[in-house]
């Protein structure tokens, strides 16, 4: 936990909890605390994850509303945290697939952000998302609707000085110089928009046009490749909370454990955890992690 008795900025930049399915925000919190986690960023789940309805306006509030309060609870817990609302791309796509109209559901993702951006506005929410594009194979004219989606998030979230969290293909190069596109045409804060899961390639091209990559300490040998770009980046877990899928993304207790071992091992360094944990999540965020 200490490096020479000092505590260790440890920190997971995108994480979920299920208080319905899962262990919930306060045993998430001890679990991490326990580990030295100091940070964490609690970011929207899906609404069926929570046992809530797709394309139902009340359903998303009461979703955002259970991820506050989750940020809240880990808050009482002694660990830092924020909250990040907002409609994953799979709430459109879901609506797609059950035969609602391409306008249909390009209003209701609209209002689910700017039910997310009220969020932020009041003090309840640091941020948008996580809100995108699928990941998955879909139609060019399905990419489009989410498209513009994007940009249109992007003008809400500049209006309110949201952050931003990305859900996002990995097609690397290409994937972050579309966002940085849209980003430099609507004039996003610099490093308010966070490309969850991202690839280290992108690490580069992103940090030096104003995004902060995420990555995945789960994925084998990423956070290794990232390394070799410097501390130009933070890192989640992107936990789901859910016990039917164990094994599907490390928990925030474990990224804490490995990033520690990193330290102690010689692979990082204190001044690049320090940059990676303090100084970048202060860029996007405004927290002290350790104040």
């Amino acid at each position: 936990m200490t490096m020479q008795g000092r505590e260790l900025p440890l920190c997971d930049n995108h994480a979920h909890t299920n208080p319905v399915i899962g262990m919930g925000p306060r045993e998430l919190a001890r679990r991490f605390k326990r580990e030295g986690g100091r940070f964490i960023v609690i970011v929207a789940l899906l609404t069926w994850s929570l046992g809530l309805t797709p394309g139902d306006l009340d359903s998303v509030r009461r979703m955002y509303d259970m991820t506050v309060e989750s940020a809240r609870i880990i808050n009482e817990e002694g660990v830092k945290s924020v909250a990040v609302v907002g409609l994953h791309p799979a709430e459109g796509y879901e609506l797609l697939r059950r035969g609602w109209s391409r306008k249909e559901v390009l209003d209701f993702m609209r209002r689910g952000i700017d039910l997310a951006a009220e969020y932020v506005k009041n003090g309840k929410a640091v941020g948008i998302g996580e809100i995108g594009r699928p990941h998955w194979d879909v139609p060019k004219d399905v990419v489009d609707l989410f498209n513009e989606l994007l940009e249109y998030a992007f003008g809400v979230a500049k209006d309110v000085n949201a952050v931003v969290h990305l859900h996002l293909e990995r097609n690397g190069i290409n994937t972050a110089s579309s966002i940085i596109d849209m980003v430099k045409r609507v004039g996003n804060r610099p490093y308010s928009v966070v490309m969850h899961h991202a690839e280290p390639i992108v690490i580069d091209i992103a940090n030096d046009n104003g995004l902060m990559p995420s990555i995945p300490m789960g994925r084998k040998g990423e956070f290794e490749e990232a390394v070799k770009y410097g501390p130009r980046f933070v890192v989640e877990s992107d936990f789901i909370d859910d016990p039917k899928r164990p094994g599907a993304v490390i928990p925030p207790w474990t990224l804490v454990k490995k990033l520690r071992t990193y330290l102690i091992n010689g692979f990082i360094g204190e001044d690049f955890l320090h940059t990676l944990c303090v100084e970048n999540i202060s860029r996007v965020y405004g927290v002290d992690v350790m104040g």
